[in-house]
């Protein structure tokens, strides 16, 4: 079965705090688990920015109740599509707090699909790649320890 994935960035309502956002994600994390899908989500005390990856049946419940969601408006997409594998395999709902620069370097990037290389000399740093920079830093170790966006 293929796997399918999404991106998307989005503004924070205002007033949402830490405790609020543990709360958003422990929920994710439970019905991420139960629909097979995993996922990564990075704040910048502004913006969210998430990528979900998963079977369809899965990532298209997830997606609803993203679209649905208070937490959150001016939803937009960055890409969607198939992927040949799980990036974040162990990760039902991983998340970090990062620097608005470095979230707009990755929002910013040409998100024309997920191909997770390195551009050849010349070319644009693609946004799923700088994604998957800031989850491996610079060891390249896949899937580092999470650190909590709330408290």
């Amino acid at each position: 079965m293929a796997l399918q994935a999404f991106a998307y960035v989005s503004e924070a309502v205002d007033g949402i705090d830490g405790p609020g956002i543990d709360r958003i994600l422990a929920e994710a994390s439970n019905f991420n688990r139960v629909a097979g899908v995993t996922s990564v989500l990075m704040f910048d005390g502004r913006r969210f920015l998430q990528y979900i990856e998963g079977p369809d049946d899965g990532v298209a419940p997830v997606e609803q109740r993203v679209i649905n969601a208070r937490s959150h408006q001016q939803m937009r997409e960055l890409a969607r599509g198939e992927v040949g594998t799980r990036h974040f395999p162990r990760w039902t709902m991983a998340s970090a707090r990062i620097d608005p620069d470095v979230m707009s370097a990755i929002i910013d990037a040409d998100w024309t699909g997920f191909a997770a290389s390195a551009p050849v000399d010349g070319q644009r740093r693609v946004g799923f790649a700088r994604l998957l920079e800031v989850w491996t830093g610079v060891s390249g170790e896949l899937e580092p320890a999470a650190v909590t966006l709330g408290s």
